[in-house]
């Protein structure tokens, strides 16, 4: 019985772990967008005044380091979404 017990109580706790460690979509862009590597997020939105201009641009960035990101249009739209806010 605490076997069973201890077996509920751990997947319980793996199931509620991984739904509270989902992070916005645009986190995954601050980590270079902070001024040094590209442009920080207060000067994306400066630049950019609509969510659809921030996309369009990101598309067309000519950093290779954009690439990963370029290929997933709905990401993009998600973390533009986000950073307007």
């Amino acid at each position: 019985m605490k076997k069973l017990l201890l077996a509920m109580t751990t997947l319980a706790l793996v199931a509620l772990m991984s739904s509270l460690s989902i992070a916005g979509e645009s986190d995954s862009c601050k980590g270079c967008h902070n001024g040094s590597v590209a442009p920080s997020v207060d000067t994306l939105k400066s630049k950019f005044k609509t969510v659809d201009e921030l996309v369009a641009g990101a598309k067309n960035s000519q950093n290779p380091m954009m690439k990963s990101a370029q290929a997933d249009e709905a990401k993009l739209k998600a973390a533009a979404t986000e950073i307007m806010k």
